[in-house]
Order: C-alpha cells, then structure tokens, then sequence
C-alpha cells in the first residue's frame, strides 16, 4: 500500500507578509516638521495613520498582486507590511496633520504650534 501526501493550498487565503520598519526622514524647519516614510509599493489604500497622545502611528496592508501573464524573475524591494510609532515633538500641532502618497513615498506635514513659534516683539518708546 503506497501512502501518499499532497499538499493543497487553501483557496482565498490572504498571502502572510513580513512586517518592516520603513525607512523615515524627518526634517524641520521654522514652521513644521515634515516626516517622509519609504515603502515601496505602498499606495494610498494601504495606509493606515493615526495620531493619538502625541504619537504618530503608521501600519499597512499590502495588496500586492503579480501582473496576470507574468512570473517575477527579479524585485528590488520587498512585499511586505510597515509600521512604526514615533513619538511627536510637544510643540507639533496633532490638529493639522498633512498627509500625501506618491511613488510609495509617505509624506506628513505637522505645523508647529502657534504660540511656540518664535516671534518678534516690537518694543515702543513712550
């Protein structure tokens, strides 16, 4: 009696990705800070962000699918999930949160908090 195992693949399971950090640059000027994430692949409908107790939350949900016709013979980036919390600056206004995707680039704009920002006060002779 011959025994024999065959594997099957479960029907319309979704495919398990590796959850990464993204690659993060934060840059500040005068006015704001400005937080750009790189997750290749990612798109708008993919992102997931929060603000919450002056943390910034950021998770994805890949949907990558391969070109129907096509096997992938070569990818320099990953297909996974990113996530990462950053804790925001106290003078960063979690009220004007900015938020823009382009070619898998994630940026967020937070302004700075109005009565934090440096100002000039004119001194008057009397």
């Amino acid at each position: 009696m011959k025994n024999e195992l065959t594997e099957t693949k479960p029907q319309n399971l979704k495919p398990q990705y590796p959850t990464v950090t993204p690659t993060v640059y934060v840059n500040e000027n005068k006015d704001a800070y400005e937080i750009t994430f790189e997750m290749p692949g990612v798109g708008r409908d993919d992102v997931t962000l929060h603000v919450e107790n002056r943390t910034l939350t950021l998770s994805t949900d890949t949907k990558f699918t391969e070109p129907e016709g096509f096997a992938c013979e070569c990818r320099e980036f990953p297909v996974c999930n990113y996530a990462v919390s950053l804790d925001l600056p106290e003078h960063a206004d979690t009220a004007e949160v900015k938020a823009t995707v382009a070619n898998g680039v994630l940026a967020v704009k937070l302004q700075k908090r109005a009565e934090l920002k440096p100002r000039k006060i004119d001194v008057r002779i009397e």
